[in-house]
């Protein structure tokens, strides 16, 4: 689920509301505490933990006072099968990150969301190639490239292109395009 929503939320039902709001069981929601970075962007830091869950709205605004931050803003998980129905989240340990997908397509000149990843640190990208695919509505076993950036946040990826497109597109990689 990939949208903004802001919502005021008075008691401790909040996470019903939510709910509500999506169409979604409150048992496939994952709430994510948003943490500043280094280069004054933002990212998906942690999900909550169930003592978090447990707390008000009132009690997070009080601690998100404590830490100066004005609002208190989280990042909405939600996942969803193959049929569209909501799964509950997976697991996460330590060692996991959520990562974002962005898929380039060269022939449009355009970049668009392609998803996201709950990956192991120690992890190699060769590991979830099959899902990027799955994600683009590629086959199984198509050749793509990966392009990090905002320093591993989000990682861009398009079909491996054959060397005569190159010339026919006027931004051939992800690369150029962001140039």
């Amino acid at each position: 689920m990939n949208m903004r929503c802001d919502f005021m939320f008075y008691d401790a039902n909040w996470q019903e509301e939510v709910a509500k709001e999506f169409g979604v069981p409150v048992q496939y929601l994952r709430f994510w505490i948003w943490a500043k970075r280094q280069n004054h962007t933002y990212r998906p830091n942690r999900p909550l933990t169930p003592q978090e869950e447990a707390k008000s709205v009132g009690q997070f605004r009080e601690a998100s006072n404590k830490a100066h931050n004005a609002e208190l803003k989280l990042f909405l998980e939600v996942e969803r099968g193959q049929d569209l129905h909501p799964n509950p989240p997976p697991d996460k340990t330590r060692e996991d990150i959520l990562l974002f997908f962005k898929l380039y397509d060269p022939e449009k000149g355009e970049l668009r969301y392609a998803g996201r990843l709950l990956v192991k640190l120690s992890g190699k990208p060769i590991e979830y190639i099959a899902k990027l695919n799955q994600m683009a509505g590629f086959a199984p076993d198509e050749e793509i490239e990966l392009y990090e950036i905002e320093d591993g946040d989000i990682i861009c990826f398009q079909k491996s292109p054959p060397i005569e497109s190159e010339e026919a597109c006027q931004y051939p990689d992800v690369p150029s395009f962001l140039e």
